[in-house]
């Protein structure tokens, strides 16, 4: 028999072959950041905990042992984390029941900033077992992160929590049984070859099989393009290949640039180009950023999942080309904002543009230096004035080539300008520097850590080193013509 459990109840609600999949154990192998999602969660529980400190926790029982002990809890009217109940083939552990007389709140823990929508079905499932079970649900609530708080040594998990009651949202999400019968029926298909691919393959979440069902789109497709609305709208009447959009189609200029780059790449637009470089004020502080975050703040002075930076990378251009390279990487151990920022005033010295890719990322990550230490807020907020973003003729498509496939992403705009990659570094991608750095440096997680420390010195040192090389490569446009 199949169980249908409230997280392959909400698969079901996004995608009936995620839910197909799911159920068959035959996902992807869940990643570092994955772990690091689901950790996230748990610490977040542990605080939630000490605010009933007689509840009874029986998150760590198997499925037997579990039902037998929530029947006893119930039955003695205790707090309880992680109640399970099944009823017919459906099943949920609640994160935590509260006895109300001879009812019961429902609560549902969540590692996130605010409610979300997909957060009422998920109660909306759980109320429906528990009622089939016996139980009555008086009130429903949702327990997340107050995105205000900040540490300031020992956590006080009161200050830490928001409690929001979302009973009328859940009482009014009638279609559990209208799905149960047909997930069921998905759940117990000798197979699911249908792709029906849509809005949901990134809502409420990007699914794990997104990359495989895209996988099945011509090479130059219409869900490339940069206006949603016009690409789903394209894709619902059945055009997916680019070359079939109907004549007249109304596109933006951005999009009318794409289309153009696949007779005539890459588009070129010289005069933008040019102004841009021109704005460039030498000496060039090409600078980058790694960061880390947590749900629960770890370090004082910050907030739930605000952005940690352990790590820059430099490269100053003259405007003779003559380069100079400098770095940081935090060691782990402490916070490193502080050794962080003492490097810092020091290698952005000077009066020069100092350029991002995506600028915006940067400056939120200095403003909260800025805030968090006010000694250094002076010069940090002179630099975040300096600031200007290579991204902007990519953003703007001045520059646009083909293999972007709509994208102005520095991983897409690097090899497209210059025909160099990340690919074969061993990381290759922010997510996994984060991931890699904080499970090696803070929580401990891998024992290679020097190994680690070089491969994240290679990465952020392209990030910087390969707008250096793109800027080269725009002077070259702006010179020959092309």
């Amino acid at each position: 028999m199949v169980l249908l459990t409230k997280s392959k109840f909400m698969n079901g609600l996004q995608c009936p072959r995620l839910l197909w999949f799911a159920n068959k154990k035959q996902l992807p192998e869940s990643t570092l950041s994955d772990e690091h999602k689901f950790s996230q969660g748990h610490d977040f529980e542990e605080y939630v905990k000490k605010l009933y400190p007689d509840s009874v926790d029986l998150n760590s029982l198997d499925f037997k042992e579990n039902l037998e002990k929530t029947k006893e809890a119930v039955e003695q009217k205790k707090t309880i984390f992680e109640a399970g109940f099944m009823i017919d083939n459906l099943f949920v552990r609640s994160d935590l029941i509260i006895p109300k007389g001879d009812c019961w709140d429902l609560i549902e823990i969540k590692s996130t900033t605010k409610s979300k929508p997909q957060h009422i079905p998920d109660l909306a499932f759980q109320k429906y077992v528990l009622e089939k079970a016996g139980m009555k649900v008086k009130k429903c609530f949702l327990i997340y992160l107050n995105k205000e708080y900040v540490k300031n040594g020992e956590i006080d998990p009161k200050e830490l929590i928001v409690q929001e009651e979302v009973t009328n949202q859940v009482n009014a999400f009638t279609d559990i049984e209208s799905h149960i019968p047909k997930f069921i029926e998905v759940m117990n298909a000798v197979g699911y070859n249908d792709i029906p691919i849509g809005q949901h393959c990134n809502k409420p979440y990007e699914c794990p099989l997104k990359n495989e069902c895209w996988g099945t789109l011509p090479e130059n497709n219409v869900l490339q393009l940069t206006n949603w609305r016009i690409y789903w709208k394209l894709f619902n009447e059945g055009i997916q290949d680019i070359k079939d959009i109907p004549t007249g189609t109304k596109l933006a200029a951005k999009d009318e640039v794409l289309i153009e780059s696949l007779e005539h790449n890459p588009y070129i637009s010289k005069e933008h180009i040019k102004h841009f470089l021109s704005s460039l004020n030498y000496p060039l502080y090409h600078f980058d950023f790694e960061t880390f975050d947590t749900a629960v703040p770890l370090l004082d002075k910050s907030k739930p999942y605000q952005k940690i930076a352990f790590q820059y990378s430099l490269h100053i251009e003259q405007e003779d080309g003559s380069i100079e390279h400098r770095e940081f990487l935090a060691e782990g151990g402490e916070d490193p904002r502080p050794a962080m920022l003492q490097q810092m005033k020091t290698d952005l010295e000077g009066t020069g543009n100092i350029v991002a890719f995506n600028k915006s990322f940067e400056i939120s990550v200095m403003n909260k230096l800025a805030e968090d230490f006010p000694e250094h807020k002076d010069w940090l907020l002179i630099a975040i004035n300096r600031m200007v973003d290579l991204a902007d003729p990519f953003r703007a498509f001045y520059y646009y080539n083909k293999s972007q496939k709509g994208s102005y992403s520095i991983k897409k705009v690097l090899p497209a300008i210059t025909g160099k990659s990340y690919s074969e570094l061993e990381i290759n991608n922010g997510g996994d520097a984060s991931m890699l750095y904080f499970y090696s440096h803070i929580k401990l997680k891998l024992d290679n850590k020097e190994e680690i420390r070089a491969n994240l010195l290679k990465y952020c040192g392209l990030d910087t080193e390969g707008m250096v090389w793109i800027i080269q490569e725009l002077k070259k446009i702006v010179c020959d013509g092309r």
